[in-house]
């Protein structure tokens, strides 16, 4: 019985833990050139360094809140996706390969996961711009549906009325996408230049996008700045800026620390395991 109620306070104490550290909302994001990932302050632009998996040249990030990881893939030729692992406390990150997108080659990027956990990313520069459905096994990239027009995507977030947002460098542009027709509709333009790579955040509540550092010139330097913006009228509000810290690409990738109802989510399950376990130990 003494094991049992040890387990029991170890577990309230892991839920405890968890919740707190959740509440403290903040981003994340990584730096297209180095491969850092950063936690970044949504009220100041502040950053932490939380590691690096040894991967340079991704183009998007992004939080799967149906099994608890991060994916993002790299951008160039045989771009890759992986799955990436950061613990809540966000001092450290470490990666798995998944597969390649059997894409000749990947301009810029963006990732997006739908309400029903389909994953969307988008191809574009001089090649001819499409958006994609990701297999998350294999890497696997399958097209949905070109774009009209050239448009460069360095960002991406799903909306909750079912539409795909897209950071576009090429317009710096805010625009809506259609997840069936790839069809764009015009939301507003960006107040600062996105340049050569770009990163966006959106969840239920928020949205938020980072322009590129000094070193992405596409045909100019982006702003290296984070933006706070309304998916629907894109009014932008600017949050802070990276130039003492970020002096290179910039951030090409981004999205939120998961939200403490779905990392409380996430400890439960771990709970239940343990209270289980120990019940058969204490029982048996």
């Amino acid at each position: 019985m003494r094991r049992f109620k040890i387990c029991v306070r170890l577990c309230l104490i892991c839920c405890l833990t968890v919740s707190t550290k959740a509440s403290l909302a903040q981003l994340i994001g990584v730096e297209e050139d180095t491969g850092n990932f950063y936690s970044i302050s949504t009220t100041d632009a502040s950053l932490h360094l939380i590691g690096n998996p040894g991967i340079t040249g991704l183009g998007s990030l992004e939080f799967n809140s149906r099994d608890g990881s991060y994916y993002g893939f790299t951008t160039g030729s045989s771009p890759t996706l992986y799955r990436f692992s950061i613990p809540s406390s966000l001092d450290s990150v470490s990666s798995q390969l998944v597969g390649p997108l059997d894409v000749a080659f990947l301009f810029e990027g963006g990732l997006a996961f739908s309400s029903k956990g389909a994953a969307y990313a988008v191809n574009g520069g001089v090649t001819v711009p499409v958006l994609l459905t990701l297999d998350l096994t294999t890497g696997h990239a399958t097209p949905v549906q070109s774009f009209d027009g050239r448009h460069d995507f360095a960002g991406l977030g799903w909306r909750n009325d079912g539409m795909l947002v897209g950071l576009d460098s090429t317009d710096n542009e805010l625009y809506a996408i259609n997840p069936t027709t790839a069809a764009l509709t015009p939301i507003a333009a960006t107040l600062a230049n996105i340049g050569g790579v770009g990163g966006m955040a959106m969840n239920a509540t928020s949205a938020y996008f980072v322009t590129g550092g000094p070193g992405a010139i596409d045909p100019a330097p982006g702003s290296n700045e984070l933006y706070r913006f309304d998916p629907f009228t894109g009014e932008q509000f600017l949050i802070g800026s990276f130039e003492n810290q970020i002096k290179g690409a910039g951030f090409s990738g981004l999205t939120f620390v998961p939200e403490p109802a779905t990392v409380v989510f996430l400890a439960v399950g771990g709970m239940a395991f343990t209270y289980i376990a120990c019940r058969k130990r204490t029982y048996s």
